[in-house]
């Protein structure tokens, strides 16, 4: 049998007493303590109650278990307090990780102690300290960078990953819902999507030559339900770096295929409002989209030029 105490000044005079009241014969109630619930325990009961089936289950279930290896599968829970935060912060800063993906750990973290605290296992919450995320530019490519990422794929045959690219840029994909493009998908009028991330179906109609890739590639297929994109990621993924060393822009961390997505919504608020660049891109929140809006002055001024010239248009007819 054990008895817990907040210091070991009250645990040293509890055993004085404790040890007088047995010499002087009197029974000594001791009551077990309670079960020690580990942060290891904590994480798995969270994942299956809360995370378990959700959209965002891989990702949570992935930053909770990087907080359990950061502050160590065995601790107590009870022992869990706001430095905690400040250890998990810097761990994942030491991993030259964004902002963003900093506040998903502490964001897993906060879930987790929450829960603790609605057990009984801690007696009151804590601060965690979201970090105030940085308004970095949007990555996106120039038209003179895609030039040359089609001019390599032609000279190198690599047809499979320029079919890749023009349906990424043309439709806003992610990697994922283009890889499950099926020939039923192209002899639709719009191409359609599941959004995942989103949790909603979003449509977007093609443009000429991405219906071209999408049909060229769907016409050889007999079932209905084969995809039009057979490789694995990992190879799209090989074949992108091995453009990116030949192009020179191995220094460029974000010359990823994911631009492509950033690519396409930046071009489109040039065409049209902010509200249907939202839809075709399947953003829930507004500002994620207005992230967009904030290119370079190139794009702003063509932007300006293009209206001047429709002003110029109407004003001579």
């Amino acid at each position: 049998m054990r008895k817990d105490f907040p210091t070991k000044l009250e645990a040293e005079i509890w055993e004085a007493e404790t040890k007088a009241a047995l010499l002087s014969g009197k029974e000594v109630a001791v009551k077990a303590a309670e079960p020690v619930m580990t942060l290891q325990q904590l994480f798995d009961l969270v994942a299956e109650t809360r995370w378990r089936g959700t959209k965002g289950e891989k990702t949570a279930l992935i930053n909770g278990q990087h907080v359990v290896n950061i502050l160590g599968p065995q601790r107590d829970v009870k022992t869990l307090c706001y430095e905690d935060s400040l250890t998990i912060k810097k761990t994942v800063t030491g991993w030259k990780r964004a902002d963003a993906t900093i506040n998903r750990k502490l964001a897993a973290f906060s879930t987790m102690v929450k829960e603790a605290y609605k057990l009984g296992k801690i007696d009151k919450l804590f601060d965690i300290g979201l970090i105030k995320e940085r308004n970095t530019r949007v990555r996106y490519y120039e038209d003179k960078e895609l030039d040359q990422m089609l001019a390599w794929c032609d000279e190198m045959l690599e047809d499979e990953l320029r079919d890749y690219i023009i349906v990424s840029l043309d439709t806003g994909f992610r990697q994922g819902e283009v890889l499950k493009i099926t020939k039923r998908d192209a002899e639709l009028e719009d191409l359609w999507t599941f959004d995942t991330k989103a949790g909603d179906k979003r449509d977007v109609p093609l443009t000429a030559r991405a219906r071209e890739v999408l049909l060229r590639r769907a016409k050889p297929l007999n079932d209905p339900d084969a995809r039009l994109f057979t490789q694995k990621p990992a190879w799209y993924r090989e074949h992108w770096k091995s453009m990116q060393s030949d192009l020179g822009m191995t220094d460029d961390n974000n010359y990823v295929p994911h631009v492509l997505r950033h690519t396409f919504v930046t071009n489109m608020l040039l065409h049209t409002d902010i509200r249907t660049v939202q839809e075709l891109a399947g953003h829930k929140r507004i500002e994620t989209t207005m992230r967009y809006a904030k290119t370079s002055a190139e794009r702003k001024r063509l932007a300006i030029k293009r209206m001047s010239d429709y002003q110029g248009a109407e004003i001579g007819a």
